[in-house]
């Protein structure tokens, strides 16, 4: 279990390591940007379509599936409008730099949602087979890279300060590991709970996918945008094929 979430860990701060290289990389055109969301929202989709929905139907059922993810849906809907009006009290709430202040905190937000039930399925994983559990961190940190930039891109445009960025993402990794603690327990307890949070991940990665970061890469180019997605989508699922 130590060695489990020791990799655990480490996958939720591979998002840390992706804030980290795009604040080094220094300010970004909108093209650049419009890359680095269109490649989160291609990686997303891909974990939505490939890995969460199958897994929810396969743990909960259809039903439960459909259940979890209107209410992952729903639920980001009300949090957009939420994380709107507390963003309004910051001293950055005016023009364009509220605007990217707003994405940054409502993907932060998406992908602590989505991280916990990935960290289930790591538990989960190793509760079937330990090597599994492993090749599912080393899976989910990979990706988390691509994650952790699609935050800090953002904040950073929003001028929000380095190293406020970096701490913001390190507590966002440590959803990870505590997802993979709760996942070895629920797995021994039932499994509708897993499918239910996973298919909740799903609804909430799809809304922000089609609400967010699709639309903002868009208006910047359509072109990068589909080859972004698709590129994100082929990278997490060749990263799942060699690893399956």
């Amino acid at each position: 279990m130590g060695v489990l979430m020791l990799m655990s860990g480490l996958a939720g701060m591979a998002t840390v390591a992706g804030g980290y290289v795009v604040l080094k990389i220094g300010q970004l055109t909108r093209h650049g940007l419009a890359f680095f969301l269109s490649l989160a929202a291609g990686i997303m989709l891909a974990v939505v379509a490939h890995d969460l929905i199958p897994a929810a139907v396969e743990n909960g059922g259809s039903g439960f599936a459909l259940l979890g993810f209107a209410a992952g849906w729903l639920f980001m809907m009300v949090m957009r409008t939420c994380v709107g009006l507390v963003m309004r009290r910051s001293p950055l709430a005016s023009g364009e730099q509220f605007h990217y202040l707003r994405l940054g905190w409502f993907i932060a937000v998406v992908i602590a949602l989505h991280d916990l039930p990935e960290g289930l399925a790591i538990g989960a994983g190793d509760a079937i087979h330990p090597d599994l559990g492993l090749m599912l961190a080393l899976a989910i940190g990979m990706h988390n890279l691509p994650e952790g930039m699609s935050i800090a891109v953002p904040l950073r445009m929003a001028g929000m300060p380095g190293k406020q960025i970096l701490a913001m993402i390190a507590v966002l990794g440590l959803f990870t590991p505590l997802g993979t603690l709760l996942g070895i327990v629920l797995f021994e307890m039932s499994s509708y709970g897993i499918g239910l949070s996973m298919a909740f991940a799903a609804g909430a990665m799809s809304y922000v996918v089609g609400r967010d970061l699709w639309p903002e890469a868009w208006i910047s180019s359509k072109w990068i945008t589909v080859s972004g997605t698709l590129t994100g989508a082929a990278l997490l699922l060749l990263f799942g094929h060699l690893h399956g």
